[in-house]
């Protein structure tokens, strides 16, 4: 399967907003702070941000070569 740079960036948003607001709700102690939890969201954060580099990266590429 192979993703188009816009679904690159639509699944890094996604991720990117849920490793910031998970660990607000655990600062805000909504949500008990658990290491899985935690882990989930710098993670989530970590690949969010990569698929959001690719994503314009290839967003560029595609639309330096086309006329």
């Amino acid at each position: 399967m192979k993703l188009t740079s816009t679904q690159f960036l639509i699944i890094g948003f996604f991720l990117v907003t849920y490793g910031m607001v998970i660990p607000w709700l655990m600062v805000l102690q909504v949500i008990k702070a658990t290491y899985f939890l935690s882990f989930t969201s710098y993670a989530a954060t970590f690949t969010g941000l990569l698929f959001g580099t690719i994503g314009i990266s290839t967003y560029f590429r595609n639309k330096r070569r086309k006329p």
